[in-house]
């Protein structure tokens, strides 16, 4: 279902143009006699405003439906070329306009959370992180899945790239988190935003997914405060269900 207020009103407009041109096409064919391609070529030449001229000597009454059609055609295209202008501005503008307002709004954050990666694991954190009411940036290098993620929750706060790279983690205000979800699939990416997180921001608590031993160990060693294991974490619940 389409929800774009833009795309909506692009579809509506070209409805009318299309009931224009089929209501000039039978007016000439019913008033003029004409054949259905003479009637469709003057409708045309009419809703473009082009004007090559009549293309077939007009009666009184054809003058008058051609003084109405022009009119409605003039109404017509205007509004269906205003909104193919509005819908190409706003696509190249709102995603550069959309960035810039969110790194204005994540430089005057403080105590947030900045989740890596949109995985099942970064979602359910940042799902539930926002009902608390809870400042949530997300890193994600992937640009339709952050498009995702702010239509299905407007309040958060995105930057546009990989969390391995300091220099987004910066953007991300990482100086001033409290929180740092290091979420992504690749648990070696995940180990390099670790190290980099505690580089940088020595106070920020740092999460780690892994769920390769070796790689967690290296984790601790990195001074992670948390590595989780969502497959030990939900064995683990699955066992005290089966215990109880």
């Amino acid at each position: 279902m389409i929800r774009d207020p833009i795309v909506l009103r692009l579809i509506k407009v070209f409805g009318v143009v299309l009931s224009v041109a089929v209501v000039g096409t039978v007016g000439y064919c019913w008033l003029e006699g004409w054949p259905l391609q003479d009637g469709l070529f003057m409708t045309v030449i009419t809703l473009s405003t082009v004007g090559y001229g009549e293309t077939h000597a007009l009666s009184p009454t054809g003058r008058g439906f051609t003084s109405v059609l022009i009119f409605a055609c003039l109404i017509t295209m205007t509004c269906w070329i205003a909104s193919l202008t509005s819908f190409m501005v706003e696509n190249d503008l709102s995603g550069r306009y959309l960035r810039k307002r969110h790194l204005k709004m994540i430089s005057n954050l403080k105590n947030h959370t900045i989740v890596c990666g949109v995985t099942l694991l970064g979602e359910a954190v940042i799902e539930r992180l926002l009902r608390t009411d809870t400042d949530v940036v997300l890193v994600e290098e992937y640009e339709a899945e952050l498009a995702r993620m702010c239509k299905r929750y407007p309040r958060l706060l995105t930057v546009e790239g990989s969390a391995t790279n300091e220099v987004l983690l910066a953007q991300a205000n990482l100086l001033k988190a409290d929180h740092v979800v290091a979420a992504l699939d690749d648990e070696l990416s995940n180990l390099l935003v670790a190290i980099t997180c505690k580089d940088i921001g020595r106070n920020v608590k740092v999460f780690a997914r892994s769920t390769d031993a070796t790689v967690a160990n290296r984790m601790r060693k990195a001074m992670v405060d948390e590595v989780i294991s969502p497959c030990h974490i939900a064995g683990g619940q699955i066992a005290d269900m089966i215990i109880a």
